[in-house]
């Protein structure tokens, strides 16, 4: 049952209904306590609602929100999930991203301190924080558990990169290939370089031991990511079969 609500949350999320997509969300961590990922999708959503709200002037309830996804991350990152570690799944590649996404969180209310109200900050050792400001960052995460589907990222000089070719010559970088569970898997470019990065997956297999039909992929695509230029637009995508390599979608950088 908590699969079916994540991936309506997924499809409302995608269509922006984000006071609907936020309670369906707390709804699936409820279910679903023991998964490390039900904290951080609910903490991803709180954060883009928080950022939407502070760009429409209110101050508080981006304060408000903000501080919530905070602490979700922080549980996220450092809660040992021992029931579903137990299950072999990818609970400490969750514990990483969260923490990224936590000191993401931190920089993007350093840069807009101005549109936030009374922000209540976890207390993070200082040896966890660090200033993780990039151009292009894109996350991609699929509504499916046990199930193996991988990131590419097609940059604009033609190299490929992806869990078997992490680093590019232009200074691209993709996460470890995770196997199971939602995801995520991330790509990640410091460094301005203009032209279109295309955004693939590839539907490597599912482990499901009962049939849950098709599954969505979605792409966070961020650009100048932890800043106060921050942007963020979600590419999604229906997959219905194994090895099956799709486009999820474009970005094109420019200056």
């Amino acid at each position: 049952m908590g699969w079916r609500l994540r991936e309506a949350a997924e499809k409302m999320n995608d269509a922006s209904v984000r006071d609907l997509t936020v309670k369906t969300f707390r709804h699936v961590k409820e279910m679903c306590g023991e998964e490390g990922q039900s904290f951080r999708d609910l903490a991803t959503v709180l954060t883009e609602r928080a950022k939407a709200k502070a760009a429409a002037g209110d101050k508080s309830g981006a304060a408000c929100d903000l501080s919530e996804a905070a602490a979700l991350l922080k549980e996220a990152a450092f809660t040992d999930h021992r029931r579903r570690a137990a299950r072999r799944t990818n609970d400490f590649q969750v514990s990483v991203f969260a923490l990224e996404d936590l000191n993401g969180l931190l920089g993007w209310y350093a840069a807009n301190k101005d549109k936030v109200g009374a922000f209540t900050a976890p207390e993070l050792d200082a040896a966890y924080r660090r200033d993780l400001p990039v151009k292009l960052r894109i996350v991609m995460t699929w509504d499916a558990d046990e199930t193996d589907i991988d990131l590419h990222v097609l940059e604009p000089n033609g190299e490929e990169c992806f869990y078997g070719h992490r680093r590019t010559r232009e200074g691209g970088f993709c996460s470890e290939d995770v196997t199971t569970g939602y995801g995520p898997e991330e790509y990640l470019k410091k460094d301005l370089e203009k032209g279109t990065y295309k955004v693939l997956t590839n539907y490597y297999a599912s482990h499901q031991t009962s049939l849950t039909g098709a599954t969505t992929v979605q792409a966070a695509v961020y650009t100048d990511w932890a800043t106060a230029q921050e942007k963020m637009q979600l590419l999604t995508l229906r997959l219905d079969k194994p090895k099956d390599k799709q486009l999820v979608g474009e970005v094109t950088m420019s200056e």
